[in-house]
């Protein structure tokens, strides 16, 4: 049975496989995520967690370009 947990930038549900990437917002989950600030990069993804919030709440991804449909 796969271990399934939600994304911490948006919320989809996903695999709980470490470097796994959210289909929605493309976060690359690592299971450390409470072990950095919201402020701070991480090892694995090229931003920060407040960042990544900020472009979901304009519509964006991690990266900055367009949200797919839900």
């Amino acid at each position: 049975m796969e271990n399934k947990v939600k994304c911490p930038i948006c919320g989809k549900e996903i695999s709980g496989e470490q470097f796994f990437p959210c289909g929605y917002c493309g976060w690359g989950y690592t299971d450390w995520e409470n072990l950095y600030e919201e402020d701070e990069f991480d090892d694995y993804n090229l931003t920060t967690r407040k960042k990544a919030k900020e472009n979901l709440a304009k519509g964006l991804n991690i990266w900055g370009e367009p949200l797919p449909k839900r």
